[in-house]
């Protein structure tokens, strides 16, 4: 886990190394990432079926949406503001989406979704005078996180019907397919692309997709409490990569804010753990019928 959350914050600097304009760089990054899914598949004799594209085809698309407006918002504000926004999913996933799926959500989580909320805010506030800083970039980032939320939650459901590398694979394809239109009447160049940047666009296709098997082979080797909490170390890696490669600073406020939407989101999440293992102990001890 730890391993994953090192490579994604560093590959997250990579959109804004690399010179290719946002569109463009989600256009060859989902497309290569397809192209390599679908190889894997047929290296497998694994084969993708009309009836699970079209199941997986409303969260492919949710995810185009998604990498479009997370690149950007790299691209134009500073990479702490990004990671931070993104660290509320766990926390608007539970509050939002937790009734979806019969999970009962309390006072106690709504309190601390909204400290983290006020997290954000000081983020952003701190940050408002750095170079790196851009409100766009920001709401850019808020939708990115809305987008990946409903993906999220859409994927959950489908993916009780489809398997792992088909699902990825479809909706990877759909995401491929939705970012295209955009990219071409956006009248960014697509041609001309330097070695450099397919150098990069490879090294970031490679991380994110190394990050997510990190994530899948550890998951039944760690309990799901410390996944998720060591998956909020990002926006501190994230801090020291953007220090590091961007030479974007952390003003003393994003520090603040930061540690408070972490603070407030591992909260949420060990009361979420703490509630379930306490159903699930109540369930083991109940009396047979």
């Amino acid at each position: 886990m730890i391993g994953a959350v090192a490579i994604w914050s560093w590959t997250n600097t990579i959109v804004r190394v690399s010179q290719l304009h946002v569109l463009t760089f989600t256009l060859y990054r989902l497309w290569m990432g397809a192209a390599g899914l679908l190889l894997v598949l047929a290296l497998t004799r694994r084969r993708l079926t009309w009836l699970q594209l079209r199941a997986a085809a409303p969260a492919g698309a949710l995810l185009g949406v998604e990498v479009m407006f997370f690149f950007g918002a790299l691209k134009f504000t500073s990479i702490v503001d990004v990671t931070v926004i993104s660290s509320l999913q766990p926390a608007l996933t539970l509050v939002v989406a937790g009734p979806l799926f019969g999970e009962i959500v309390g006072r106690r989580e709504v309190a601390w979704t909204a400290v983290s909320v006020l997290g954000v805010a000081l983020v952003a506030i701190g940050s408002s005078g750095t170079p790196a800083w851009s409100l766009g970039g920001d709401l850019l980032a808020a939708a990115s996180l809305l987008a990946w939320t409903a993906y999220f939650v859409l994927s959950k459901r489908v993916r009780d019907t489809v398997a792992t590398l088909e699902f990825m694979t479809a909706v990877t394809l759909v995401a491929a397919a939705l970012a295209t239109p955009f990219a071409l009447l956006s009248g960014e160049p697509l041609g001309g692309i330097h070695a450099l940047d397919v150098l990069l666009l490879t090294l970031f296709v490679l991380g994110g997709t190394g990050g997510h098997l990190l994530v899948a082979w550890a998951h039944p080797r760690i309990d799901v409490s410390v996944s998720s909490l060591l998956m909020l170390g990002q926006p501190l890696v994230s801090g020291v990569a953007g220090l590091v490669v961007l030479g974007q600073r952390i003003a003393p406020l994003e520090y603040v804010g930061g540690l408070v939407v972490v603070g407030a989101v591992a909260a949420i999440l060990r009361q979420a753990t703490r509630s379930s293992l306490g159903g699930r102990v109540a369930a083991a001890e109940a009396p047979p019928p």
